[in-house]
């Protein structure tokens, strides 16, 4: 840079020296412009080739940024499947738990299972403490056996001679005489009649006239109606298999038969009570009050069922494939009654809209004891001591001669029974089954609150059919007399295992109704049976 001595000095050349001096510095800021402009180009394009390189490592680190974050992404849906999956694999868990132990609580008090699932262990009746001491109560009637006015024979022991002395006691006289009677069963053995029907000729005409055999006298050698009978005794009634009646008749009777020969009578036996069955059933299509329940049987190797309708004097046992609505249709005895029918809510029952229903009430004590022993909920607690309590009120009221309960108690009991349904409410929610398809799927329910919730919704349900016993003193607290028809049933199964056949099960299935209605009706079981092989039926009497 030029100072201010060194540019006078040059003004004062003159004009040319100026001229000279400022061309120079053109010259000059020229070269330096060029030079200025050559390092800008090469420090732009340096700076342009850091900044492309840049731009491919920020694209390149976005990239793997881009990448990162849909990992990251399909790790986190990953998580909430798996969270998902956790929590259903907790919840099912949880419900298999409560399940199995649901499963465990139950038993033959509490449930509908039979008895042989239970545990081995005391189990707990139903029935309440009555306070009474065991054994034969104060007024009840002896049943020591007494002495015969005429024996079948009589025994009579002397003294021969003294005791003290030695002497004869031949001609003396009896002063006294103790007597003791032996009741026991003569010797048993088989009586072969023969039958001979001779042939004689007319002396007037000549005809040959041949004698009639007796009615039931049919082969050269059969068995007779004693035999017959006593094996289809042991075979229906008392349930013996085939080998062990066979085995028990040659025993006690000096009797061989064979199975086959058991099996053929026993189908004769059940082919004559055709006729017995069509009353008994006429008779329970009359009959005011029926029990009808139903019970698994294994048949062939498979699972077939028997349906039994019952009164107090009349049983039916029908054997079926089927366990629903077309084989009581086929029974045809619930098509076309009219009356009460006492079941254990099975739903086929209650398609048969012309009759009324009664629920089985020790059905609902089992359950609500399941409830209570599973949840402790206070209106199961509520509900079990009200129907007890309504049942002792009925049971005093019939012994005491009254037809009905009087309104005002009727009017209590109504009362707790909607009481007990409205705690059931508060605990569930809700009572009443909704109708069509819930749009949203339901929470998990545990099933020992699936189990009170439903027992709940049947006792708020059927409560007119849980409490007809209560208005009609006709209709029993429960469905015993079913339950026993059917127990003999379960009986056999265990002795034999199953059935061979269907039609095998139908003859006994027949021949036990009609052993079981004489029974209630008073006969003797063997002298019923011994009619039916004599061909001398005794029919049952249609009681409603």
């Amino acid at each position: 840079m030029l100072r201010k001595r060194e540019i006078r000095v040059i003004y004062d050349q003159g004009v040319e020296a100026v001229e000279a001096t400022i061309r120079q510095l053109y010259e000059m800021i020229e070269i330096e412009d060029e030079r200025v402009h050559q390092l800008v180009a090469l420090a732009t394009a340096a700076h342009l080739q850091k900044i492309e390189q840049f731009r491919g490592r920020i694209a390149k680190l976005e990239e793997e940024l881009a990448s990162k974050v849909r990992h990251v992404h399909q790790l986190n849906l990953t998580v909430k499947e798996l969270n998902k999956e956790l929590k259903e694999a907790r919840t099912h868990t949880r419900l298999a738990k409560e399940a199995h132990l649901a499963h465990l609580l139950k038993n033959s008090q509490n449930s509908n299972k039979p008895p042989s699932t239970d545990p081995r262990k005391g189990t707990r009746s139903l029935r309440e403490k009555s306070g009474r001491k065991p054994g034969g109560q104060v007024g009840h009637p002896g049943a020591t056996k007494g002495f015969v006015e005429k024996p079948d024979r009589l025994v009579i022991h002397a003294p021969e001679a003294c005791s003290f002395c030695g002497s004869s006691l031949g001609e003396s006289e009896v002063q006294g005489s103790e007597r003791r009677q032996v009741h026991d069963l003569p010797p048993q053995r088989v009586e072969v009649t023969e039958h001979q029907a001779q042939t004689k000729v007319c002396l007037r005409c000549g005809a040959k006239n041949k004698a009639e055999f007796p009615a039931g006298v049919n082969a050269p050698v059969q068995y007779g109606a004693g035999v017959r009978s006593v094996a289809a005794y042991l075979m229906g009634y008392q349930l013996l298999p085939y080998e062990r009646c066979a085995e028990a008749m040659s025993d006690l009777f000096n009797c061989p038969l064979s199975p086959g020969t058991l099996a053929t009578l026993l189908k004769g036996c059940a082919g004559e009570l055709v006729e017995p069955m069509m009353l008994i059933t006429e008779g329970l299509r009359k009959s005011a009050v029926i029990g009808v329940d139903e019970t698994s049987l294994r048949v062939a190797g498979r699972q077939d069922w028997v349906h039994v309708s019952a009164t107090d004097q009349l049983t039916l046992l029908v054997h079926d494939k089927r366990r629903g609505a077309p084989a009581i249709s086929e029974i045809d005895i619930l098509p076309q009654y009219e009356g009460v029918a006492v079941h254990d809510g099975f739903s086929s029952y209650d398609q048969y809209r012309q009759c009324r229903h009664a629920q089985c009430n020790a059905h609902i004590l089992r359950e609500l004891n399941y409830v209570i022993e599973t949840s402790q909920p206070q209106w199961a607690v509520a509900m079990k001591a009200l129907l007890l309590e309504i049942k002792v009120a009925v049971d005093n009221a019939r012994e005491s001669g009254r037809k009905k309960l009087a309104p005002c108690r009727k009017a209590e009991f109504l009362r707790k029974y909607e009481e007990s349904i409205e705690a059931a409410t508060k605990q569930y929610g809700t009572l009443q089954r909704k109708k069509g398809r819930a749009k949203q799927p339901p929470a998990a329910e545990s099933v020992i609150r699936a189990a009170g919730r439903k027992l709940a919704c049947r006792l708020e349900a059927k409560r007119a059919d849980i409490l007809r016993f209560m208005h009609d003193f006709a209709v029993p607290f429960d469905n015993n007399q079913s339950e026993r028809d059917l127990r003999m049933l379960k009986v056999q199964q265990k002795i034999s295992g199953c059935f061979r056949t269907g039609v095998g099960a139908e003859e006994w299935c027949r021949l036990r109704s009609y052993v079981a209605t004489m029974k209630k009706q008073g006969r003797n079981v063997m002298e019923t049976i011994k009619s039916v092989f004599a061909g001398t039926t005794i029919m049952p009497t249609l009681r409603c």
